[in-house]
């Protein structure tokens, strides 16, 4: 991660015990992130096979991207890209503030094996933020824009791998597109309001406090 000279940042533990004298952005506290990045990108993918196929989750650099998308705070608009075109989706990534939800244990490793380097990136995980704010595990996104937006997301990763089978790339697309805008929506509605909720039950939620700006 290049650090601006100008840009005055606050380190993790996490730093002190690598080796690298530049810091990553698992070593930066996200204030930090978010004072040196005006603009960020927020991504999600969709996979061709399930964790069970391929040996299961220790092995989800074998999943394989069906679609990726992404949703670019500079020009407004969802982005989304397939195999052949990924390295236009990772050049944006090292030009943004990566935002995503479960994105380091996930989205990001599956991209690995099609060129994407992870130590080139400044990544806010939405999901580890939480958890590391509320000390609840397995936090699923739909519990959080449920409460958050009143809205969450429209399918699951199982149709759409069933998509990709059928070879309906558009539908697995739509899905994709509306899972990062759930994702964006409750990252803005941290962002402007200092808090997000989480559903706990069916009429019981949870107000968490978040510093996302």
């Amino acid at each position: 991660m290049a650090v601006n000279p100008g840009t005055r940042i606050k380190l993790n533990p996490s730093f002190w015990r690598h080796s690298s004298c530049v810091p990553f952005s698992d070593d930066v506290v996200p204030s930090s992130l978010f004072l040196k990045f005006r603009h960020f990108l927020v991504v999600d993918i969709e996979t061709q096979k399930l964790a069970h196929e391929v040996g299961g989750w220790d092995h989800v650099d074998k999943l394989g991207v069906s679609v990726a998308c992404a949703y670019d705070s500079k020009t407004d608009q969802f982005l989304s890209y397939q195999e052949h075109d990924l390295k236009k989706l990772f050049d944006l990534c090292e030009e943004r503030l990566v935002v995503g939800y479960n994105i380091r244990g996930f989205d990001l490793p599956v991209m690995v094996p099609y060129g994407l380097k992870m130590q080139n990136l400044d990544v806010f995980d939405i999901m580890l933020d939480i958890q590391t704010l509320t000390r609840r595990p397995s936090l699923k996104l739909d519990a959080i824009a449920q409460a958050t937006l009143g809205v969450g997301k429209s399918a699951d990763g199982l149709m759409a791998v069933e998509w990709w089978k059928q070879g309906e790339i558009q539908k697995i697309i739509d899905y994709c597109i509306q899972d990062v805008k759930v994702t964006r929506d409750v990252f803005q509605y941290g962002r402007q309001n200092g808090f997000v909720k989480i559903q706990n039950g069916e009429n019981s939620q949870t107000q968490v406090p978040v510093q996302w700006n």
